[in-house]
């Protein structure tokens, strides 16, 4: 009952906040964003805006070239929410094939997730950051993404709430769907932290309002 009603409250003000604040993208706030405390990027978040869309930083993997495709060599990056919600839309927030840094606290992130994605098979690319104190409500795939990364990544103290299940994600080499990497997950480290290091994922809160998904251990944490 009491994580119900904590549940309800939650949603209740996500909601409510969402509605009465006006929304603009978090690109736009990206690169409006000074460089500040050691960050190419120090993006101060207005609280209790509204921020639509995902943000890309780093480089896309091109299975047909089995180049990376340039968008920029990345750059470090932090994110303080202030209590500012992103409603992503389906997309994400992603540290992508670059060996920068991505920091992200104090928000409510909603329809989407976030990841770390690295790569050692052409060259060394292994991004570093934090997720701290947000609060992920019903999140598209997973909460936080850990892929072909893992040591210099603390994910710490977040709510997980409903991760959406959308079904097998992709393998980044072949662009193909893996049997083997499902989603709706709150938390998903690479199968091959072994090679990258384990994240710490210290003190997380996870809660699926369905209780046939909220008593899949995999639903919570998985190493995929």
């Amino acid at each position: 009952m009491f994580r119900n009603a904590i549940w309800i409250v939650l949603c209740l003000g996500i909601l409510l906040m969402a509605q009465a604040s006006p929304a603009m993208t978090l690109k736009e706030a990206f690169e409006a964003a000074p460089a500040a405390h050691g960050y190419d990027r120090y993006v101060e978040l207005e609280p209790g805006a509204t921020y639509t869309g995902g943000l890309l930083v780093g480089r896309i993997y091109s299975p047909v070239t089995n180049s990376f495709i340039m968008e920029e060599e990345g750059l470090d990056v932090k994110i303080v929410g202030g209590g500012a919600i992103l409603d992503l839309q389906g997309e994400q927030i992603c540290m992508s094939y670059c060996s920068n840094r991505l920091d992200i606290e104090d928000c409510v992130i909603i329809n989407g997730n976030v990841r770390f994605r690295g790569d050692n098979s052409i060259e060394p690319l292994r991004p570093e950051g934090s997720v701290r104190y947000v609060t992920f409500h019903q999140p598209h795939d997973y909460g936080v993404r850990i892929q072909g990364a893992g040591d210099g990544i603390l994910v710490e103290r977040n709510i997980f709430v409903d991760v959406v299940d959308t079904g097998l994600d992709y393998i980044p080499s072949t662009g193909m769907a893996g049997t083997l990497i499902p989603t709706g997950t709150a938390v998903a480290a690479s199968v091959q932290t072994g090679d990258y290091g384990f994240p710490d994922v210290v003190e997380n809160w996870t809660y699926f309002s369905n209780p046939a998904d909220n008593d899949v251990p995999l639903h919570h944490f998985s190493f995929l």
